[in-house]
């Protein structure tokens, strides 16, 4: 299930988590590189953080 506002996909249910793309350079994400974490939907608990290229990186900028 995804959680959308209006204008984006904010976050999306994953199993009996709340995964949330990250943009902040602090959790590593970055051109080419895309930052997912995931909570515990009751405490609010990250849970776990997952780094991956970024797949709509055409150029391979940022990416090695």
């Amino acid at each position: 299930m995804d959680l959308r506002c209006p204008g984006k996909k904010q976050a999306a249910l994953v199993g009996d988590l709340i995964e949330v793309k990250c943009d902040s350079r602090i959790c590593g994400a970055g051109r080419g590189v895309v930052v997912l974490h995931r909570f515990h939907p009751v405490s609010g608990e990250l849970v776990e953080t997952k780094r991956f290229r970024d797949p709509m990186n055409t150029k391979g900028v940022g990416t090695e």
